[in-house]
């Protein structure tokens, strides 16, 4: 299986792919290569037993997600963002990185025929708002008190 791994040199994607690594698989299935992809190379995990391969681009620029996904990984881990402090003090930035590289991601995928890759969607509890409820349910609104809400 070929894994995707979108902000794979954060802590988040590093974190993953070393665990990638240790378990050689995912879901029962082993794992035989994963793309890396970041703006800064991500270093590869120690002993990996797959194929590892580090894209250095930007998401948000167009065009960039068709490259990433023109080898039909069967999982996207999307970890690529730009954190809720940063998104507030470079407000373009954000919506650039967290919302349109996103939207890219996912235009690239719909037009992509006969193709369907697990995708895994990190996201925030921003996009609820406050007060919260002991347990959030399907139904609970989505009220963003920020910048990095609204676009998670």
């Amino acid at each position: 299986m070929h894994i995707l791994v979108l902000g794979g040199a954060g802590m988040v994607g590093r974190k993953f792919i070393e665990r990638l690594a240790r378990d050689g698989g995912l879901g029962g299935k082993p794992v035989t290569r994963v793309t890396a992809q970041d703006v800064v190379p991500a270093a590869p995990p120690p002993a990996a037993p797959f194929d590892f391969e580090t894209v250095v681009s930007d998401l948000s620029m167009e065009g960039e997600a068709e490259k990433l996904i023109a080898t039909r990984p069967e999982v996207i881990i999307h970890l690529a963002a730009v954190v809720s402090g940063e998104a507030e003090a470079d407000f373009d930035k954000g919506y650039r990185i967290n919302l349109d590289g996103t939207r890219y991601l996912f235009e690239a995928i719909r037009r992509t025929e006969g193709y369907a890759p697990r995708l895994v969607f990190t996201s925030s509890v921003a996009v609820f708002g406050a007060p919260f409820h002991e347990k959030i349910e399907d139904e609970f609104f989505t009220t963003p008190l920020t910048s990095y809400g609204t676009q998670k």
